[in-house]
């Protein structure tokens, strides 16, 4: 799994993008290094763009990753999802059930035009959409 990301602190966000196969091991590096960013502390809206990755292990073993969630990153943001298949759709489905506490708010979708509407940043596409691309 190959994780990239990128915080825009005038805009308040983290863009990250997961690409490859998924390993727990990799996701749990990868929040490592975005919580240590000092930009961190800028962060109040996320988009997670998972179009790329498999996450039929995510799926196996989700449990442990909301046990690392809720004891881990003790932050509230509001983080969109960007999925494009069936199984990533239900996973973050689920995932956003499962969670079920008013710190987390979570939505998904299928485009950066919605995943911008979401966050009222509509006005930022052309500048999202290229940060995303480098990713």
């Amino acid at each position: 799994m190959k994780s990239n990301y990128k915080i825009l602190k005038k805009h308040k966000l983290l863009v990250q993008k997961y690409t490859g196969v998924f390993c727990f091991d990799e996701l749990f590096e990868h929040i490592k290094n975005v919580t240590k960013d000092p930009d961190w502390a800028y962060v109040r809206n996320i988009i997670t763009d998972l179009r790329d990755i498999d996450l039929e292990l995510f799926y196996k073993n989700m449990d442990n990753f909301l046990k690392y969630r809720n004891n881990n990153v003790m932050k509230s943001y509001f983080n969109v999802f960007l999925v494009n298949t069936p199984l990533s759709t239900a996973l973050v489905h689920l995932y956003k059930e499962q969670l079920n506490s008013d710190k987390y708010k979570y939505e998904y979708c299928s485009t950066v035009d919605y995943a911008l509407a979401f966050l009222e940043l509509q006005d930022q596409y052309e500048e999202i959409e290229s940060i995303m691309g480098k990713l």
